[in-house]
């Protein structure tokens, strides 16, 4: 068996803007590198539901809820000659928050990212679940070692990647060439293991119409059909969003996710009130391939358009394509 030399590299990216390469090629330059015994990294939790009947022989499966992911792990902090292990240590304890910061408006909690020659760079945003802790059998400012072990929490407990926005084969952005009204198409696709709750950003006036199709079929092979849990047909449903002007910045933002709102205005205003309680009801299934789906608008000014923004979420940190 030939051995890999490619190695998955582990970056922290600091809720205070910092930077650590804990593993792979680099590591430790920062002062920090992973210890072993790494936990809930994997698989994302989940949690079944089912019921049993009296006279039954087994039971019955009533669905699942992914919870939230906990991940424990250690870093070796390290000090050296022009650095003191104090001041690395300080810098791994300022790269983790409990929560966002509530005087940034910009704040993000520290975002692990691992990177696989095969599946690219997945990532989790982490927030410290306790109190970071200290073990060292010797003096840390004699020794300039010692071990921090780190206890967080994914809310989100879906390995994600950046959003996914087409290639020049399979466009996800379509725009109005000339008049005020047409049509044209984009592609949507899934590779991942979940369903994905995708967004459209619909730039400039007029009144736009997305496709919002159920999905049939096996994977790798999905098409818009029936939905089997509903027994809807809506493979060819085109959603119309609420007529958008220059008072709402001249755009929308429209969300098939339930965490959103469903249609949210450039000025940042909740524009689902003139939808008459209409909205984008379908996720894709996981493992849809690329397909090509209408979009049009009209009362349009020049140049308005749409752009599908496709998020990528995983259960686990590498593989399942």
């Amino acid at each position: 068996m030939s051995v890999r030399e490619a190695e998955a590299t582990i970056d922290i990216f600091g809720a205070d803007g910092s930077f650590m390469r804990i593993a792979g090629e680099g590591q430790g330059e920062q002062g920090a590198q992973l210890a072993t015994d790494m936990k809930g990294f994997y698989d994302a939790p989940v949690k079944t539901f089912r019921r049993e009947g009296a006279h039954q022989i087994g039971g019955n499966y009533l669905g699942k809820k992914y919870t939230i992911r906990d991940v424990a792990f250690g870093l070796h902090v390290h000090g050296n000659e022009t650095e003191w292990w104090e001041s690395r240590d300080s810098a791994v304890r300022k790269a983790f928050s409990y929560e966002l910061d509530p005087w940034n408006p910009d704040a993000q909690l520290a975002r692990m990212q691992i990177t696989t020659e095969i599946s690219g760079a997945r990532s989790l945003r982490l927030a410290l679940s306790e109190s970071i802790g200290f073990e060292s059998e010797f003096d840390p400012l004699l020794m300039q070692r010692g071990v921090t072990p780190v206890l967080a929490a994914a809310m989100q407990p879906m390995w994600f990647e950046d959003d996914f926005l087409g290639t020049p084969e399979h466009p996800a952005h379509w725009e109005l060439t000339s008049g005020t009204s047409g049509e044209g198409s984009v592609w949507i696709s899934n590779p991942t293991d979940q369903p994905m709750a995708h967004s459209w950003i619909c730039s400039g006036t007029g009144t736009f119409g997305l496709p919002d199709f159920s999905w049939t079929g096996p994977e790798y092979a999905r098409v818009p059909g029936v939905d089997f849990k509903t027994g809807r047909d809506d493979s060819e449903r085109m959603y119309t969003v609420p007529t958008i002007t220059s008072a709402d910045g001249g755009g929308a933002t429209v969300h098939v996710s339930r965490m959103k709102i469903p249609v949210r205005s450039f000025s940042n205003t909740n524009i689902a009130g003139r939808t008459n309680g209409k909205r984008l009801l379908y996720a894709v299934p996981p493992y849809t391939p690329p397909t090509e789906v209408p979009v049009y608008v009209t009362g349009a000014s020049p140049g308005a358009g749409v752009q599908l923004r496709m998020p990528r979420l995983w259960s686990r940190p590498w593989g399942l394509e």
